[in-house]
């Protein structure tokens, strides 16, 4: 039984860090995205916009080119936010195990998937989900 509980907190460890990671490294993008969008980079924001709409699809925000930096600082934070949470429940889970702790885990799946940090926030709620169960 013990080492189910391992492999859910290497889980939620992985997967924490894992959505560091990526926010981080969207977060450093920003400013370079943002220097992008005069060079053509708008048009295809506004056409992959227009082809969302046109196949139903979701997620990808409606908004004008200047609040596109605002909107990938605002994902990365959460990203930020989502993994901090995870790895904090992670490393509190090895000291002892808690049912706080693993919700504080679950919403920083939460938080990953608002950032659409896929892999990680699938993780994080794998091993979540996992440790609640058993």
């Amino acid at each position: 039984m013990k080492s189910y509980r391992r492999f859910a907190r290497a889980l939620i460890l992985l997967g924490g860090i894992l959505g560091l990671a990526i926010s981080v490294i969207s977060l450093t993008l920003v400013p370079f995205m943002a220097g992008v969008m005069g060079y053509g980079y708008g048009v295809m924001w506004w056409y992959g916009g227009m082809m969302m709409d046109k196949y139903f699809m979701f997620g990808y925000p409606q908004v004008s080119l200047d609040m596109v930096p605002v909107v990938m600082v605002i994902w990365s934070l959460f990203g930020l936010i989502g993994g901090s949470l995870a790895v904090c429940c992670a490393v509190k889970l090895r000291s002892g195990y808690s049912m706080n702790m693993i919700f504080v885990g679950a919403i920083g799946g939460i938080f990953l998937l608002l950032s659409f940090s896929w892999l990680a926030s699938l993780l994080v709620l794998a091993g979540s989900i996992f440790l609640y169960f058993w």
